[in-house]
């Protein structure tokens, strides 16, 4: 019986330019397809226990909606998450964090990255308290 033996296998990423390398696709590339049911959308002044934005009235100048995260979207996940925020008077956004979020996760980064990034116009006081929510359902993304 003669003995199998199992050379090793060199594999040489300096022989391949970075451009012949394929990227990794993204999953936002395809259809969603849920595989969770969008959970119930919670009682926001409860969830955040806020008395709601306090302070000058103003207009956003630029407010994107968060990306559907790659992560839940290959899963075919769904939630939502709260983000409550200040607005300084220079019209940046202050103190961005989570209230509650469901699933949380990736789904909190990425609400909380996009209101980081608002920007409205600049005022004496700015606000305080200010309360949003974001669903993500069905590879959308909605405020409400």
């Amino acid at each position: 019986m003669r003995a199998l033996t199992l050379l090793p296998v060199l594999f040489l990423a300096a022989c391949t330019s970075a451009q012949e390398l394929s990227p990794i696709a993204d999953p936002r590339d395809r259809p969603f397809m849920p595989t969770s049911d969008m959970p119930i959308p919670p009682n926001v002044e409860r969830a955040a226990d806020t008395e709601g934005c306090v302070g000058d009235p103003v207009a956003a100048v630029s407010a994107d909606l968060p990306d559907y995260p790659a992560r839940g979207w290959s899963r075919g996940l769904q939630g939502w998450s709260i983000i409550q925020f200040d607005v300084a008077p220079s019209g940046e956004t202050a103190d961005v964090r989570v209230a509650r979020g469901v699933p949380g996760g990736s789904f909190d980064r990425e609400a909380r990255r996009a209101v980081r990034n608002w920007r409205f116009e600049t005022s004496e006081t700015g606000l305080r308290g200010c309360v949003v929510l974001f669903e993500f359902t069905q590879g959308l993304v909605r405020v409400r």
